[in-house]
C-alpha cells in the first residue's frame, strides 16, 4: 500500500448549507492530520462538523448525525483535530461541514492517503 501526504482542502469557504471538506473513494483510507476553521467575520459564528457515508444526509439538532460542532469566534481559528483527536476516512465517506453564516469561514485540511 502506498501512502502519500496530501492538501485536502484550502481556503475552502464553508456555506450554510454542507460543504464538503474531504471526501474517500472504495479502496482508500485518509489520515486526517489537520483541520483548522477559521472566522473571518465580525459576529460568532456556529460551524457543525459531519464525518458520514457518502450516501448520508448531514442531519443538525438533537439527535443529528454530527460529530462536533462549537461558535468560532471572530477573527478566531478553531483547531478541530485538538479537540476531537485522530479521524479516518475508509472508502466511501465524507467529512462536511455547515455554518450557520455562508462564506465567512475558511477551512485547511490535509493529511494521509493509504490506498
Amino acid at each position: 500500500m502506498a501512502t502519500t501526504l496530501s492538501n485536502f482542502s484550502t481556503a475552502l469557504q464553508i456555506g450554510a448549507v454542507a460543504t464538503s471538506v474531504v471526501t474517500s473513494v472504495n479502496g482508500e483510507k485518509k489520515y486526517i492530520g489537520q483541520l483548522t476553521l477559521t472566522n473571518t467575520a465580525v459576529t460568532a459564528v456556529e460551524v457543525h462538523l459531519y464525518k458520514i457515508d457518502d450516501s448520508e444526509t448531514e442531519t443538525s439538532g438533537s439527535g443529528g448525525n454530527w460529530l462536533i460542532k462549537r461558535t468560532v469566534q471572530p477573527s478566531k481559528t478553531w483547531n478541530v483535530m485538538g479537540d476531537i483527536g485522530n479521524l479516518v476516512l475508509a472508502g466511501a465517506q465524507k467529512l462536511t461541514v455547515v455554518a450557520g453564516t455562508a462564506d465567512v469561514i475558511n477551512a485547511e485540511c490535509s493529511g494521509t492517503v493509504e490506498s
